[in-house]
């Protein structure tokens, strides 16, 4: 595992995402090779962006606090090129498609967004998975492992709902990350 400071930067080079010259494509690469790839294309003078993130675990063995530096969108990694210069990108052999981006300017709109809200040190954090209204799924992780709920959705975030019979229901946040949809008989 690399130390923060040993990670690539997450802009190449460090300028607005609107200020580049050529047109944006996105690379599909193979698992955990978005760093490397970034790495390559600092080689190689290609402009990038790989919004990263830390992420703060604790290690089960002496709870101490673990920060990683992970990407926010994993298996992707946005670049600048001409259609020419797509064969450098595959030739990395990190690459396993790249998808053309039809409209350009929503997306330098939309990820212009996404870099402005890093750069002014706001904190993000990947959508993976969510669960429609009235899931039920089983918590797999975290303080609240074992406990089962229905999923209900209330101002865009998750919330877990707990029912006793007889008494009502309690909601607590949840990150769907968390849980596991499960059958009712579960």
């Amino acid at each position: 595992m690399k130390r923060i400071d040993e990670n690539p930067p997450a802009r190449h080079p460090q300028r607005p995402i609107n200020e580049a010259p050529l047109s944006w494509w996105i690379a599909k690469v193979k698992p955990r090779q978005e760093k490397a790839i970034a790495f390559d294309f600092v080689k190689l003078e290609i402009e990038y962006y790989l919004p990263l993130l830390t992420k703060v675990t604790r290690r089960k063995d002496n709870n101490k606090p673990r920060k990683s530096i992970l990407p926010l969108f994993p298996g992707y990694i946005s670049f600048c090129s001409e259609k020419g210069g797509l064969r450098q990108v595959l030739a990395t052999g990190r690459a396993v498609n790249i998808i053309e981006i039809r409209h350009q300017k929503r997306f330098i709109s939309e990820l212009s967004q996404i870099y402005a809200a890093i750069e002014q040190g706001m904190s993000l954090e990947p959508c993976l998975e969510t669960y429609p209204a009235g899931t039920r799924v089983l918590v797999i992780s975290g303080p609240l492992r074992g406990i089962k709920g229905v999923i209900s959705k209330i101002h865009n975030q998750n919330k877990l709902i707990l029912s006793v019979d007889g008494l009502g229901q309690a909601a607590i946040s949840v990150d769907s990350s968390q849980v596991k949809p499960i059958n009712e008989d579960e």
